[in-house]
């Protein structure tokens, strides 16, 4: 009798990271698991949500399509009392853009965005989401961690302002992503981390807990 043998697919396990936005698109290149567009916030911006309470940091998470989510960030902004202001403006419509990049990316006009205040470890296993893909971008504090599977002792650490796409485990195809996430181990610092999370639509599932 002849055994069968489970079939080896390759992995995706390149990072690709560059100043550029096109960089991001790289996540649909065979063997790349994770895109880097690395972005300097600018120092007004930095120094204006330095310098917000928690409390009035914008908090929301909704299924919503690209051409509301700029007023959706604005209406979030008005429940937690963000002042209002060019930077206020920035900051909705730097995320108004980086779900247009993600809409395009993936095909998917309708996004489940989240928008989160952080301040433990949430999510703090190294980790693939089970979805499609991702896209990160930490505006307050440090950012998002990532590291090859069987070198989590040996993180990079995504700054602030970067936008990081990553493959999930139900990235079409056979390839086998390698490359993990987790947020910063922040407990007990008194760090504070303002979170954009963007999702395709067509992922989001209500008994889901994102965390």
């Amino acid at each position: 009798m002849q055994l069968n043998e489970s079939p080896v697919y390759p992995e995706a396990d390149v990072m690709a990271q560059g100043s550029d936005v096109s960089i991001l698109s790289h996540i649909l290149k065979p063997g790349v698991a994770a895109t880097v567009w690395q972005r300097d916030l600018s120092v007004d911006f930095s120094n204006w949500i330095k310098g917000l309470s928690p409390e009035n940091l914008p908090q929301f998470r909704s299924l919503v399509t690209v051409d509301a989510l700029e007023n959706s960030v604005h209406a979030a902004c008005d429940l937690s009392h963000t002042p209002a202001g060019k930077h206020r403006d920035m900051l909705a419509g730097d995320i108004a853009a980086l779900g247009f990049i993600m809409s395009e990316i993936m095909g998917s006009p309708l996004l489940h965005v989240r928008l989160e205040v952080v301040n433990t470890d949430a999510c703090r296993k190294f980790h693939v989401d089970n979805m499609t893909a991702r896209m990160l971008c930490t505006y307050l504090g440090r950012g998002t961690q990532i590291a090859q599977r069987g070198a989590e002792s040996s993180p990079v650490t995504v700054s602030a302002g970067d936008a990081t796409l990553l493959r999930g485990a139900r990235w079409p195809g056979k390839e086998e992503t390698t490359i993990q996430h987790r947020s910063p181990p922040i407990a007990g610092t008194g760090e504070t981390r303002l979170l954009l999370a963007i999702d395709p639509g067509s992922d989001y599932k209500p008994e889901i807990v994102y965390n």
